[in-house]
């Protein structure tokens, strides 16, 4: 009975020795912290010095993740160095929409005005439709995205492009978003003939009878 107290009472004491070591010793403090993942300005509300294991890597990672740039984060400490690591996982732009990026998962964010200068611009009813029409203006060949600069979708789901051919402006009505191969071949056939060098219309939504002014 004797050695069975005496072995809890070390456990106990080894418990409190280590809580202390770890909570309250000068052992185990932050020395650094480095965040990693993304050059855009980020805080940093970790202190050197701080003890270790006050440092709780989800509680740290969700608030870097209320970021609107930053879709996941990842926090790690080492207890030889005493090193944090925040490791972070940006959201990748695909579109710009109400002057905002959206990512793949329909998420909005900032995005410098330089980086957004080579993305589609959507106009749509909302965010769902206009991550479909960002995989939409994927899937058309480079001669035709590499010169759009709008893509409007209206309540109907139709599609309205804009694009600039050699500094002439054409509006092409895509109508529906079927039938797209045919369309995106129709509509290179159609500014290959000489005889459309001026036309700024396009009508597409009935590709076998393509209308141009």
């Amino acid at each position: 009975m004797k050695k069975k107290r005496t072995v809890a009472l070390l456990a106990i004491l080894l418990l409190a020795g280590s809580s202390y070591v770890l909570g309250w010793s000068t052992l185990f403090t932050v020395s650094s912290v480095e965040i990693q993942g993304t050059n855009s300005y980020l805080p940093i509300t970790i202190k050197a010095g701080e003890k270790l294991a006050r440092v709780e890597p989800r509680a740290v990672a969700a608030t870097y993740e209320k970021i609107d740039f930053i879709r996941k984060a990842k926090v790690s400490r080492n207890w030889i160095t005493g090193k944090v690591t925040i490791a972070v996982t940006t959201r990748t732009a695909i579109a710009i929409y109400n002057n905002q990026a959206v990512d793949e998962f329909g998420r909005t964010f900032a995005i410098e005005a330089k980086s957004a200068q080579s993305l589609p611009r959507i106009q749509a009813p909302n965010v769902s439709e206009a991550v479909i029409a960002v995989e939409f203006f994927a899937s058309l060949p480079e001669a035709i995205k590499s010169q759009m600069k709008l893509l409007k979708v209206a309540d109907s789901g139709a599609y309205l492009l804009e694009v600039n051919e050699e500094n002439r402006n054409i509006e092409v009505i895509w109508g529906m978003p079927t039938e797209n191969a045919l369309k995106a071949k129709v509509y290179i056939a159609l500014l290959a003939e000489s005889e459309n060098a001026k036309i700024r219309k396009i009508d597409l939504s009935a590709p076998h009878a393509p209308i141009v002014k």
